[in-house]
């Protein structure tokens, strides 16, 4: 019953009401059951409303074939991540009239969401998808219902709220969600949370899905996070690492693909950093960084492990250091991103304020991390608080800390493991 569909839309788009369209065509009920889909009606009657609407009716279906075929084009554009596909298809669709139809707007709004996502405007798909969510949710079908979910946990892992994308994206319905890319999202937001083995499990699924889709570029996304998995708790094979890296590397100058490869080299350059090779590592963060504009998100994250990398390993003065980190602070505040923190604490470090360091850990930090769910910070960051107050003597708060970080464990024998043979 699409072209009661369509009636409807011109009709309600040229402000015309019901009585005034079927006057001498057809009753107000008629047309009403028309416009709902509920009864038969036959083709003169529909090419009388036409013309008095001004639309050619078999165009207009035709239209509304491909509206739909274009979402599906840019659903899939926004999974394989084709920049300029994504874009050149949300310019045709906004063109199109059919657009509009409830059966579209909904898809359209959220794969709008998507989009902005995409670009890291999360302001704009906040806006949309909790209006979709407070306003519209009883019109979504099973499949958007999902989708929804899914970004909404996307928003929540770019605004560092990993805990919520865990859960929200944890409810999402495979049986009725037909996009499995949702598993690296999972993955990541795991990883954000150093829940490692579910990270490589979910990122194992991904790919199985990007494999089946020959989504390459995704491929490489979603290697990179198992690559990351097998180094999180301790070091893998440095020459098995190395040469997954450059094979990743090699098939991002194939793509021509220039983000994937600095993500790679930051991340390579992290691997380096973790085992003392601050030279290599700082060489790879400054190539990093080489591929990468000031307002990317990244620039901020692969600038504070290089500073991280030549302070530890003392290949830059303290005043060129000094230099990088006031640079990396007035950057993230201007854009009032929160990983400012991380640049008031190198300039502690820098500055050998150690009391300061460990007061604004304790009072800043640590609470900040704990709270967005970054666990493999809060970790991190208490274990260098625990010895600090070991070291000043402060036997209570340590003993306070150390039941904190106790509590956060579990012990192989915390869980009764039943095993089905």
């Amino acid at each position: 019953m699409i072209e009661g569909r369509i009636i409807k839309y011109y009709r309600q788009k040229s402000g015309i009401s019901q009585e005034k369209l079927g006057q001498g065509i057809c009753s107000v009920t008629h047309l009403s059951k028309i416009e709902r889909g509920i009864t038969e009606y036959s083709s003169e009657i529909i090419s009388l409303l036409s013309v008095r609407l001004g639309i050619n009716m078999k165009t207009e279906i035709k239209r509304y074939q491909q509206t739909k075929v274009l979402l599906e084009k840019w659903f899939d554009a926004l999974v394989m991540q084709k920049k300029e596909e994504i874009f050149r298809l949300k310019e045709e669709i906004e063109n199109e009239d059919l657009i509009n139809l409830p059966e579209n707007l909904n898809l359209y709004k959220l794969l709008l969401a998507r989009c902005y996502l995409f670009t890291n405007n999360v302001k704009e798909a906040y806006s949309i998808i909790t209006y979709i969510e407070k306003r519209q949710l009883a019109m979504l079908s099973p499949e958007e219902k999902n989708l929804l979910k899914h970004v909404f946990g996307i928003y929540y892992f770019l605004t560092g709220q990993f805990k919520a994308c865990i859960t929200t994206m944890e409810n999402i319905d495979n049986g009725q969600y037909h996009n499995d890319e949702y598993y690296y999202h999972l993955a990541l937001a795991h990883h954000s949370v150093h829940s490692n083995i579910q990270a490589y499990y979910f990122a194992s699924k991904a790919l199985e899905y990007f494999q089946k889709t020959l989504n390459i570029l995704r491929i490489i996304d979603t290697e990179m996070v198992m690559l990351i998995q097998l180094n999180a708790r301790e070091h893998h094979d440095y020459k098995i690492t190395l040469e997954k890296y450059r094979k990743l590397i090699q098939l991002c100058d194939t793509c021509n693909d220039q983000q994937r490869r600095l993500k790679l080299f930051h991340n390579l350059g992290f691997e380096n950093m973790r085992r003392g090779y601050y030279q290599e590592a700082s060489r790879l963060f400054n190539k990093a960084m080489s591929f990468i504009n000031e307002d990317d998100q990244q620039y901020l994250t692969t600038l504070d492990v290089y500073i991280n990398s030549c302070f530890k390993g003392q290949l830059l003065s303290d005043e060129k250091l000094l230099d990088l980190i006031q640079h990396g602070l007035r950057l993230a505040i201007d854009k009032k991103d929160e990983r400012y923190i991380l640049f008031q604490l190198h300039i502690f470090s820098i500055r050998q304020q150690e009391d300061n360091y460990y007061h604004y850990l304790e009072e800043t930090v640590i609470p900040h991390f704990r709270e967005t769910g970054y666990y493999m910070m809060v970790e991190h960051y208490e274990k260098k608080l625990f010895y600090y107050l070991v070291n000043r003597k402060k036997t209570s708060k340590a003993l306070d800390l150390s039941k904190s970080i106790v509590s956060s464990k579990k012990s192989f024998y915390d869980v009764d493991i039943n095993v089905n043979t």
